[in-house]
């Protein structure tokens, strides 16, 4: 009768090791498997953020010379005893022992209106006067060496064309400097040439 021959024991060690192997194997096979596509993204097919156009970035939504064009906004506006003319009254301004007065005649009139007859070049700004109301004060249109009025000329020039005449499309600027009231004195009345007087005027700086 032949005897049974029992396997051979396996060694710890051994055992050990193929345990390892079995699992590291297993563990390469479901990584693998279950590994999404989505997951594995090239960085070149990110979209990168827009870049600004440099034309778009360096535009001027109201370019410079358009707004070196554009006229204040008036202090106050009046009609001149002259149908279909208005007046602005645009500044009023202290600077040292001066006030410097501007102001401007519009019209909507086709023809335009001429408001100087070329005799006098100063028939504008002549009969300007400031009136302080507080100390019912009034004060002239200040004059040079030769009697001159410090203020806007409107004559005929040497080709004789008119320059005292407001048109529609060209309205017609006058200036104007008086001595300064004192330094307390915030507001002047302001008396054009025929225009009704403009009351309580804040004077600036």
């Amino acid at each position: 009768m032949s005897s049974l021959r029992l396997p051979r024991p396996v060694h710890p060690i051994t055992l050990t090791i193929l345990i390892s192997l079995i699992g590291v194997f297993g563990a390469s096979c479901g990584g693998a498997s279950s590994a999404d596509p989505a997951d594995s993204t090239d960085s070149t097919n990110q979209p990168s953020d827009p870049i600004p156009s440099e034309a778009a970035a360096a535009a001027d939504p109201i370019p410079e010379s358009e707004e070196s064009t554009l006229e204040a906004t008036p202090l106050a506006v009046a009609e001149h005893e002259v149908a279909g003319i208005e007046v602005d009254l645009l500044e009023v301004s202290r600077t040292g022992d001066a006030i410097t007065v501007r102001w401007q005649y519009r019209t909507e009139l086709e023809k335009g209106v001429t408001l100087s007859d070329g005799d006098d070049p100063y028939a504008l700004t002549r009969g300007a006067y400031l009136l302080d109301e507080t100390h019912q004060k009034k004060y002239l249109v200040l004059e040079d060496d030769a009697g001159r009025p410090v203020a806007a000329e409107h004559a005929y020039d040497d080709d004789g064309d008119d320059d005292g005449s407001v048109r529609a499309d060209a309205p017609l600027t006058a200036w104007a400097k008086f001595p300064a009231p004192p330094g307390d004195v915030e507001q002047i009345a302001v008396h054009l040439p025929g225009v009704a007087p403009f009351e309580s005027v804040a004077i600036g700086q």
